[in-house]
This record gives C-alpha cells, structure tokens and sequence, in this order.
C-alpha cells in the first residue's frame, strides 16, 4: 500500500510497549512518525546511525516519535514479542522514544511491507509522507518533518 489514505488509529500493540504506553488521543496537536523496523533487519542496522540522527534534530523540535517493532518473516513470534530481550534492544539502540512490540497487526493495519518504513502524520493525524525500503531516510522525508515542525507550524499541520 503506497496511498496516504491509512489514519492514525491503530496503537494497541499485542506485545505491549516499551519507554511508554501512547494512545491516539495523546498524539493531536504534533506531528508524529511511526518508525516501523526490526533489530534483524540489516538495513535497518545499517541506517541506524542516520535514524539517530535524524531523530535527534527533530524531536527536540516536537516530533514525536514511535517505534514500532516488527517480526521479520520467518522469526519466531514469541521470540519477536520479548518484552525482556527488546527492552535490551532499544537501550542498546540508543531509543528513548515509545516502541510499540507488534505482533503483525500492526504491521498489516498501516499496510508496512518492508522496514525500516517512515510514516509521517501531521498534528491532525493525517498521513503526509511515506517511505520505505532500502533506500530510506530522502531528502523528501526531510523537507516534510522541517514543513512540520518549523517555526511557522503551530500545530505541526498543513494544508495538502
């Protein structure tokens, strides 16, 4: 799915969550990326750096970030949903953002067919940009989180 038709409703992730329980309700007002990836993925281990980075100029400007990690195919479900062996994950990855411990669900709800996937969101919780694949991380991606996040973004929304 490469529409920007799927709205910011879904975050109940079966494995629970680690940093931070978020609810939808919590998230108007600030745009918000959900950040989906898996610690298995070598692009994702690749990118992260870059990721870091890109969080680090962003949320200190009101982005608000999500990760959401996801079973890779062919990984055991219960070993994807170890709260214990994420926990260690993330603290290790550097994340101090909420990371939703998805089953698949989510995953499948968002229509994410590759990780790392970028889904941006404005202040409204209506999908702006999104981008995945080996290739992430765009110039586009860029310009978007600066449009919502700049000075003249008072609720981190704009018009299409």
């Amino acid at each position: 799915m490469s529409s920007l038709d799927v709205p910011l409703t879904l975050l109940d992730p079966e494995g629970g969550w680690i940093n931070a329980p978020v609810h939808v309700h919590d998230l108007r007002g600030r745009p918000t990326l959900l950040y989906f990836w898996s610690e298995l993925s070598k692009t994702n281990q690749e990118q992260l750096p870059k990721i870091k980075a890109l969080l680090d100029e962003f949320v200190p400007k009101g982005l608000q970030v999500i990760g959401v990690h996801v079973p890779m195919d062919g990984e055991d479900l219960e070993h994807a949903l170890d709260t214990n062996d994420l926990e260690a994950i993330v603290k290790r990855m550097g994340f101090r953002h909420p990371v939703a411990v998805d089953d698949g669900s989510m995953e499948q709800a968002y229509g994410v067919e590759d990780v790392p996937t970028f889904l941006v969101y404005d202040g409204f919780g209506i999908l702006r940009f999104r981008e995945s694949g080996p290739e992430p991380l765009s110039p586009e991606l860029r310009r978007i989180l600066d449009r919502l996040t700049g000075p003249e973004a008072t609720t981190g929304a704009f018009a299409p």
